[in-house]
């Protein structure tokens, strides 16, 4: 397998990405955890998700089969680089005015419930999902710091 630099993180990743979409949905557990420890065996070590993956009812489904694999043990979640995403408030019901999307609110609560789907203490890489035109990107005044 070939790998390449992550940007600027320091993470080497394997250039084929496992992507977990279908995981739950189209793919029960124990399919989808001989699919990544095929993967894992190839040596892809990149696995992307979101925590909306599972859909409907089942929102965040893809997640928790993550988890239950890493839960296996055998170094699966130091071996692996993990992607996961976040978006759209997880509830079914209509969210706060400050819950939804990427507000600060719903970012911390995202991440913590992916946390605990995937049962684990840390995610590689967390990305928007979306653009959220609603909620603007901080922005920092003056230089950054060169120390």
């Amino acid at each position: 397998m070939k790998y390449t630099q992550l940007g600027r993180t320091g993470l080497q990743v394997s250039r084929i990405v496992l992507g977990t979409m279908n995981f739950g949905p189209q793919t029960d557990e124990a399919a989808s955890h001989a699919i990544m420890d095929a993967a894992l065996g190839a040596g892809i070590n990149f696995f992307d998700t979101a925590n909306a993956y599972g859909w409907a009812e089942n929102k965040g489904r893809t997640e928790e089969i993550i988890g239950s694999w890493f839960a296996q043990g055998g170094d699966r979640r130091d071996k692996t680089v993990l992607a996961t995403k976040m978006y759209a408030n997880m509830g079914v019901d209509e969210p706060w005015p400050n819950h939804h999307k990427l507000s600060a609110v719903n970012i911390r609560r995202s991440v913590e419930a992916s946390l605990k789907r995937l049962g684990t203490d840390y995610i590689d890489v967390y990305q928007f999902h979306h653009i959220d035109r609603l909620t603007p990107f901080a922005r920092r005044s003056g230089r950054p710091s060169t120390s």
